[in-house]
């Protein structure tokens, strides 16, 4: 009953309000200046850290032999999955615990995988076809419950590095654990690509926006522009009402629906990049990033927000 009379009220608003055209302030993206060694870090845990790179090149390992790639002509590099000696004993002991009788131990095996997420996600998915059928069902129901909480592509990491320059993309493996780099405020540091999700050069990186239009709250006043891509100012909160994953409808909130995609954390202010959608069916609820979102069978209008990498 609430989700009806607010969508009333929404659509009532539409009828009497005046908004300003959203093609007139729609935003182009203008990016910084180029710094080859400044980057931008972005984290297992979704946090992002600016730091300098200190490294005048990359080894690189690939099927058709060694490279060694100059930093500034790396413009970014998306991290392989990296999985310790010592994580992949635990998922093995894990995964053979979910067949143990007693309730205690399996449970504490799953909880444990569901707290490995990314990293024990392709060793479950290869235990879905043990002969042990405790173990088999155990680790299916586990992957289900990744899925409804992680986005797939959070999930399914490649095992290669991807680096990428003006010219190609190149699939391999970094050679070296760590990266040496530099922190306005610690100094020099060590950068463990197993923390790391994504490298993006100061030049590639983050897309700042020039007279980004300010949030909207939801989204109903761009319905009638179909296809087209916004850039909104946002400060991201967990306490509106959303529906969807990935796409929501148009009378979600864009803010919760920002750190729902991992985009803002709540309390974060920044850029969201948004594509707004025809007519869509079956959108999907998901809890993720600390928000609960809900499913829904069809509505006239969505929203797509876009990752940050996007």
């Amino acid at each position: 009953m609430l989700r009806c009379t607010a969508r009333s009220v929404f659509l009532v608003g539409v009828v009497v309000v005046c908004w300003p055209s959203p093609s007139v302030v729609s935003a182009d993206p203008v990016k910084p200046a180029k710094d080859d060694r400044v980057v931008s870090v972005k984290l297992i845990d979704d946090s992002v850290v600016k730091l300098t790179l200190l490294e005048d090149s990359i080894e690189f390992t690939t099927e058709y032999g060694k490279l060694s790639i100059p930093a500034s002509d790396i413009q970014k590099i998306d991290l392989g999955q990296r999985i310790s000696d010592t994580d992949i004993v635990r998922i093995q002991t894990a995964i053979a615990e979910l067949g143990n009788a007693s309730v205690t131990k399996h449970e504490a095996a799953a909880k444990l995988l569901l707290s490995l997420r990314e990293k024990a996600y392709p060793a479950l998915k290869r235990a879905m076809k043990s002969s042990d059928l405790d173990v088999s069902r155990r680790s299916e129901e586990l992957v289900e419950r990744l899925k409804l909480t992680h986005p797939l592509n959070r999930l399914e990491i490649p095992e290669y590095d991807l680096i990428h320059t003006s010219n190609s993309k190149i699939a391999g493996k970094i050679t070296l654990q760590t990266l040496r780099a530099k922190s306005f405020t610690f100094g020099e540091v060590p950068l463990k690509l197993a923390d790391v999700m994504t490298i993006t050069t100061a030049s590639t990186g983050p897309i700042e926006v020039v007279n980004a239009i300010p949030d909207p709250g939801q989204m109903g006043m761009y319905a009638q522009h179909v296809g087209k891509t916004f850039y909104f100012k946002v400060t991201g909160n967990v306490n509106a009402g959303v529906w969807g994953t990935g796409v929501y409808t148009l009378d979600s909130t864009l803010a919760t629906a920002a750190v729902h995609m991992g985009v803002l954390k709540p309390g974060e202010s920044g850029i969201v990049k948004v594509t707004i959608l025809g007519p869509t069916v079956n959108f999907v609820g998901a809890t993720q990033y600390g928000v609960t979102s809900s499913p829904y069978p069809n509505y006239q209008g969505a929203f797509r927000v876009h990752p940050n990498a996007d």
